[in-house]
């Protein structure tokens, strides 16, 4: 990816003044790593910008690893500054969602407010140019006001869910009331969802994360990058344009930057297991589906061998990445490592998926829907099986499947949704039948297979120069540049 700016001289170069701009993400992996492929996109792209980091103690190692090879390629480094991490009662290395149980995942998810003092104190002590937070700090966007500093929000969801979570927001969609709902007022074919899909803070009158209020900052702010391309949502990105935002960036997706560097996309995010790499070097072109479902999935024991029998009953090469919270082994069939040994590889902990997405061994994905995993899949041009758990992954879903055609649904039948507690188990024959369905060449889902190869070559190249990612970088530091000089919040 060329640079921007190949037509500044080194004497220009030296001489341009710099903009510090502080770059806030929100504590989960899902922020902290496309935010860090954020960053780095900027300092290889744009020298005029002085970029820093502002993360808590625990979430810098993430933030290093993913900016680490980055800093190496540029003359412009991004730097860290960190800040304590709200007192919760939690550990003290826990900080960030989907390290620890669910318990001290749902602590952190829902304690955003109260980093704002430490967060406030960083700002005025250091006062930058500009900054770029996380959509899960909206109240960031009074303290820039008070700063009389640009304020923009960086959105690692997709501009369709924002679009749906606003309209069910102003609906009041109360549980028990409704079994499904319909979205009114969007382009593109009707969405119509169960009642039990929906995410928790849109349900619950007085959830921690509220979707009214993130949608007025983002009203208030200078704007709002959004890890997405155009090619992929146009009807959705023009609509959020025009309703959601004083100035919309479609900048994604951002994880492509990394695909420069071999070694960087395999450190990306933590240290993981990269013998994998290897592993899918002995198997042939297209032949294994990889099965990931974040950092955030918790799946009981039972869930987890009816997934293990699933899988070895589906016949097919398969590289499953299993949590490190679900490493108690109890959930493992008697003697199934040893029947799948030939065909069958779990990694435990932290993979590096963007390697594994990226390899030509890989020729579908079971995913939970996370906007993270589902760009990295497009970009890689790799189609999905969809099996969402949580947050608004079953509206990601429904993009997917419903409206783009590079998915299909894993599970049609029985009861799902965002609460644990409410959703039924998933069977071992279900998932043998749609894996084995799924991975045949040419068969029923090969629109599916070619829809999803378009979108890679639509992705990759809203990332190339003159792309429309690109395109809306560079738009973006210099509308922000602007405001920097006159010294504007709007």
């Amino acid at each position: 990816m060329a640079s921007s700016n190949n037509f500044l001289t080194n004497s220009d170069k030296v001489n341009m003044k710099k903009w510090r701009v502080f770059l806030i993400p929100f504590f989960a992996r899902g922020h902290l790593i496309p935010m860090a492929d954020f960053a780095g996109l900027l300092s290889a792209n744009h020298p005029e910008i002085e970029l820093t980091v502002v993360v808590t103690p625990g979430n810098t190692k993430f933030i290093t690893s993913s900016l680490d090879k980055s800093n190496d390629s540029t003359q412009h480094p991004v730097q860290i500054l960190t800040y304590p991490f709200p007192s919760i009662g939690l550990k003290s290395e826990v900080e960030t969602v989907g390290i620890g149980n669910s318990a001290e995942s749902s602590a952190i998810d829902e304690a955003s407010h109260l980093a704002r003092p430490g967060l406030e104190q960083v700002l005025q002590q250091h006062k930058p140019d500009a900054v770029i937070a996380d959509i899960s700090f909206p109240w960031i966007a009074a303290t820039a006001a008070d700063l009389k500093i640009p304020c923009l929000f960086f959105a690692p969801f997709s501009t369709f869910a924002m679009l749906v979570l606003n309209c069910f927001q102003k609906m009041r969609v109360r549980p028990g009331l409704l079994d499904h709902v319909t979205v009114l007022g969007l382009p593109g074919p009707e969405i119509r969802m169960p009642v039990l899909e929906l995410p928790s803070f849109v349900l619950e009158e007085n959830h921690a994360i509220n979707v009214e209020s993130l949608q007025k900052s983002g009203l208030d702010a200078f704007g709002i990058v959004v890890n997405t391309c155009r090619g992929v949502e146009l009807e959705y990105c023009d609509e959020f344009e025009k309703t959601q935002a004083r100035r919309a960036y479609f900048v994604g997706p951002v994880s492509v930057s990394c695909t420069m560097y071999q070694h960087h996309i395999i450190e990306r995010g933590g240290e993981g297991e990269t013998s994998c790499l290897r592993w899918l070097d002995t198997k042939e072109e297209r032949s294994v589906i990889l099965v990931s479902f974040g950092s955030q999935c918790y799946f009981k024991s039972a869930q987890l061998h009816e997934l293990a029998m699933g899988l070895e009953g589906s016949r097919q090469n398969f590289l499953w990445v299993v949590r490190g919270a679900d490493q108690s082994d109890k959930w493992i069939p008697e003697g199934w490592e040893e029947r799948i040994a030939d065909r069958g590889l779990v990694v435990r902990g932290w993979a590096p998926q963007l390697a594994i997405l990226a390899h030509p061994a890989i020729g579908a994905f079971v995913t939970q829907c996370g906007w993270n995993s589902i760009l990295e899949a497009t970009a890689a041009g790799v189609p999905m099986l969809t099996w969402p758990l949580a947050y608004e992954q079953f509206i990601n879903e429904k993009l997917l499947v419903d409206v783009v055609g590079c998915a299909a649904r894993l599970w049609e039948g029985g009861k799902r949704s965002t609460r644990e507690t409410e959703r039924e188990l998933v069977p071992r024959t279900v998932i043998a039948h749609a894996v084995s369905r799924f991975m045949e060449p040419e068969g029923e889902f090969s629109s599916v297979h070619c829809k999803a190869q378009e979108l890679g070559a639509v992705a990759r190249s809203a990332m190339a120069d003159g792309g429309s990612s690109m395109s809306d970088l560079s738009r973006l530091i210099i509308e922000l540049i602007n405001a920097m000089e006159n010294k504007t919040c709007q």
